[in-house]
């Protein structure tokens, strides 16, 4: 699952990946980071969240507040099983959005203008 998840979050249109944080995977776009990922045991997968969809994931076994970024609201996926894939792509498809929307106008519209 994690080169599923390293080859979707590359798909999205401005997005960088950059190892960083003792083998963790960053996958950021404008600058900013959306999801994370661990390239070496024990694999582990981050993301920005919604304020709503924070608390109802942490309640949900395997998934924890992210170290650091919680405040943010990031989860942290403690086994890459513990979603199933199509709910993942949805989560990270959020992050992409999420971040993309926080962006100056100027850096949003070009980037979504090369979405098309």
């Amino acid at each position: 699952m994690l080169d599923l998840t390293f080859n979707y979050c590359l798909s999205f249109p401005g997005v960088t990946a950059e190892e960083k944080w003792d083998e963790e995977m960053c996958f950021s776009v404008g600058e900013k980071l959306f999801c994370s990922m661990r390239v070496d045991p024990p694999y582990k997968l981050s993301f920005k969240c919604t304020r709503e969809q924070f608390h109802s994931l942490i309640a949900r076994p395997g998934i924890v507040p992210m170290p650091y970024l919680a405040r943010y609201h990031w989860v942290q996926i403690k086994r890459p099983d513990t979603l199933e894939w199509s709910e993942l792509q949805a989560y990270i498809q959020q992050a992409y959005d999420l971040i993309v929307n926080m962006l100056p106008p100027e850096e949003r519209d070009a980037i979504l203008k090369a979405r098309v």
